[in-house]
């Protein structure tokens, strides 16, 4: 037997005992129980528990399990009979270890005795005791545990005749105890009873009153008459069978004959002809191969001759190009040089002439902004294209220092190396600056942007609409690729509501938020989700200075705020959104540091979350419940992956587009069938990574099959993929082979019960 304190002596170990149960209060029951650990130290009596090491294992646990020193002797008296049940032999009873450690875990290790968990008639029914243990060990961490115990001692001596083997009768026990912690001390009596009637109708054991017994005679009867009835039929339809088979076996004997004169007759035919083929292809060859080669070599020598023809002129006419090109060059740069000689040596001279070249420079900028707008003349009103007018620009000249867009806003064009949208956005207007960093002491000044042409309301929507859809257009000629969604969300953001974007997690949310920005000519900046109220107003910090957050900056100067998984953030500050989400014209918010900041006609707001905002679900569990009052100010826009998307994805690899689909559907028979939502489904995130391991060789087919659709699910569900992808992937399928992988994997893992 296994020894609790190994390195600390018996003996020691009982002197120490002996003095700690010295220090608690005084009772006649515990100086007895004290007395009676002296009498073994002293070594007038023998433990009863043998070897002493089990036995101050046993007091040991029943001192920690139990608070109340008059119970300890009572305890110590279960221990001694239980281990006299199970050691009737004592330390020479066969299967020593094994009942050793049903021993420690009932009084040692659990301490299922010492909290009043054991009883000697549930102990004795079950044949393998370690069940016992397995049964007190699912009840112990319920609640009402002793009461759940009580039930169940009582309920198994009832049902143990009905259940003879020890595993089935554990199973139902278990499943006993978990329905009682559920309907808790109410309504135990009536679990047990519904149990014990399940066992006995299965046992074949029912209540039947005497009416519905003579119902059941008469039905049978009624049965034995119906059998006879069918038994004569039988028998007609056997001499009937006898009949048709001996026509059948005549019939079968014409047939082959028939078939063997035809094979005969047929394969004499077939002969011939073979024959007189071989012979007609054999001919046919032989005079192909004549015509082929006398054609090839005049072909060949037509070609040569034409091809040197042709070079010869070609060098010719490259002479004269070259020398042509060399004389008007030279003449060029003698005459710039000229030109260039002149210029400075006027500019040099007049002091005007300078300033009239630098200023030049300028309007260059400016005649770009004023040429890009021209494309709107006819649909936005002359008032509106008067705000891009050079004079305009000059008197709000005024940039923020230090940004890294200044010379694009003065401009009215993007930064280098970004895509130039539909509509350039106006950055400069003809009001007065407006201060930011409100508080600081230092204020640096920037032009208040001019409303956007695309959202201005003075156009008409529909004029305004078909300036976006003809660049969408531009753009879609040119590869790009946009969701089923896109014109639903931009039209939500032009008619100045507030889309919230519902979907999955991959379906390319995100991507068309940041489309729509482009196609508007509008900065996209994404806050993620809202934890706190100063993510939305920022904070004046220990010194009076505020800083900025970038929700007051597209508020002041316009752009989209992108509250991406809003349903993730803290529902107490995501309220405070309502304060700026109403649109009404001419709004404005006191923002902290005590500045009063107007909407800009510019400023719009985008959402999106994985849930519809009523709260967490079996795939988003951190997922909070969004108040009313903000789902209330919202349009809420439902997206799904879009096969379209990933179609154009995988153009290159239409096995693995193909291949995912069908995974899909497989996916959504399982949450039609569960009715919880399937997990790892296949996104247009997943459709980007297989093209990008494909293209790069990087990952094998294999560990792109076992990352993207194996891995981190369960047997049982992919149990049920493998049979669902049977029924829509055919053999002769380009995807089939990725099919046989997927098997091949999911088979692996169902068989080992582990993930590979």
């Amino acid at each position: 037997m296994a020894v609790k304190n190994g390195k600390e002596p018996a003996l020691k170990r009982l002197s120490r005992l002996i003095a700690e149960l010295g220090s608690l209060s005084k009772t006649e029951k515990l100086e007895l129980f004290t007395e009676r650990l002296e009498r073994i130290r002293s070594g007038r009596d023998e433990p009863e528990i043998k070897p002493l090491e089990l036995y101050l294992d046993v007091v040991e646990s029943i001192r920690d399990n139990s608070k109340d020193g008059e119970v300890y002797g009572s305890l110590l008296e279960k221990a001694i009979g239980l281990y006299d049940e199970l050691f009737v032999l004592g330390e020479e009873t066969p299967g020593l270890e094994e009942k050793a450690m049903i021993f420690r875990a009932l009084v040692v290790e659990d301490a299922i005795l010492a909290k009043g968990l054991y009883d000697s008639l549930l102990f004795s029914s079950f044949h393998d005791k370690e069940n016992y243990i397995v049964l007190v060990r699912e009840i112990m961490p319920k609640k009402y545990a002793h009461d759940i115990f009580l039930k169940i001692k009582k309920h198994a001596l009832d049902v143990r005749e009905f259940l003879l083997d020890d595993i089935a009768y554990l199973m139902h026990l278990i499943r006993v105890a978990e329905r009682l912690s559920v309907t808790g001390t109410i309504g135990g009596e009536a679990v047990l009873e519904e149990e014990l009637l399940k066992l006995r109708r299965t046992n074949g054991l029912y209540d039947i009153d005497p009416l519905r017994l003579a119902q059941a005679e008469k039905n049978v009867s009624e049965a034995a008459a119906i059998v006879e009835c069918g038994r004569e039929m039988l028998q007609l339809l056997e001499r009937r069978s006898g009949n048709v088979e001996k026509l059948a076996e005549e019939a079968e004997n014409r047939a082959q004959e028939a078939r063997r004169l035809t094979e005969v007759f047929l394969e004499g035919k077939t002969k011939n002809a073979k024959a007189e083929l071989e012979a007609a292809v054999k001919e046919y060859k032989e005079s192909q191969k004549k015509t082929v080669f006398m054609e090839k070599e005049l072909f060949l020598k037509q070609m040569f001759s034409d091809a040197e023809a042709d070079l010869n002129r070609y060098r010719s006419e490259a002479k004269v190009i070259l020398a042509t090109a060399a004389a008007e060059l030279n003449g060029l740069r003698r005459e710039a040089d000229q030109v260039i000689r002149r210029v400075e040596n006027a500019a040099a001279d007049d002091e005007k002439v300078r300033t009239i070249l630098e200023r030049s420079r300028n309007d260059e900028e400016l005649m770009v902004l004023i040429e890009r707008l021209n494309s709107l003349k006819g649909k936005v009103p002359e008032a509106e294209l008067r705000k891009t007018e050079p004079a305009a620009v000059q008197k709000a000249g005024v940039q923020e220092e230090g940004t890294e867009r200044a010379a694009a806003q003065k401009a009215g064009v993007q930064e280098e190396g970004t895509e130039e949208p539909a509509v350039v956005r106006e950055e400069t207007t003809g009001e007065k600056p407006a201060a930011s960093s409100y508080g600081s002491g230092v204020k640096t000044l920037r032009p208040i942007p001019a409303v956007n042409p695309l959202l201005d309301w003075n156009v008409p929507f529909q004029d305004r609409f078909a300036l976006v859809m003809k660049e969408k257009e531009r753009r879609m000629e040119r590869g790009e690729l946009f969701h089923a969604m896109f014109d639903d969300v931009i039209t939500a953001v032009m008619e100045n509501v507030n889309p919230y974007l519902i979907g999955p997690s991959g379906c390319g949310k995100t991507f068309m938020v940041k489309q729509v920005g482009e196609l508007l000519g509008l900065d996209c900046t994404d806050i993620g989700y809202i934890n706190e109220e100063y993510d939305i107003l920022g904070y004046v910090t220990a010194g009076g200075t505020y800083n900025e957050s970038n929700f007051y900056r597209l508020y002041k100067y316009g752009g989209i705020v992108f509250c991406d998984e809003l349903d993730n953030g803290n529902s107490k500050a995501t309220v405070k959104l309502n304060s700026f989400l109403t649109n009404q014209k001419n709004s404005y918010y006191h923002f902290p540091g005590g500045e009063r900041v107007e909407r800009h006609p510019n400023f719009r707001v985008i959402a999106a979350g994985n849930t519809d905002g009523s709260g967490a679900d079996t795939n988003y569990s951190t997922r909070e419940k969004i108040e009313e009052s903000v789902l209330q100010r919202m349009i809420p826009i439902y997206m799904d992956y879009d096969n379209r998307v990933e179609e154009q994805i995988l153009k290159d690899y239409p096995d693995w587009f193909e291949f995912g689909c069908a995974f899909r559907k497989a996916t959504d028979e399982w949450e039609k069938a569960c009715g919880i939502p399937a997990q790892g489904i296949f996104t247009t995130r997943d459709a980007y990574r297989i093209r990008q391991y494909l293209e790069n060789s990087s990952f094998s087919d294999e560990k792109i099959m076992n990352y993207e659709f194996v891995q981190t699910k369960e047997a049982e569900y992919l149990g049920f993929l493998q049979e669902k992808l049977a029924g829509f992937i055919s053999e002769s399928s380009g995807d089939y082979a990725l099919y046989r992988l997927f098997v091949k994997l999911a088979e692996a893992i169902r068989e080992k019960g582990k993930r590979v």
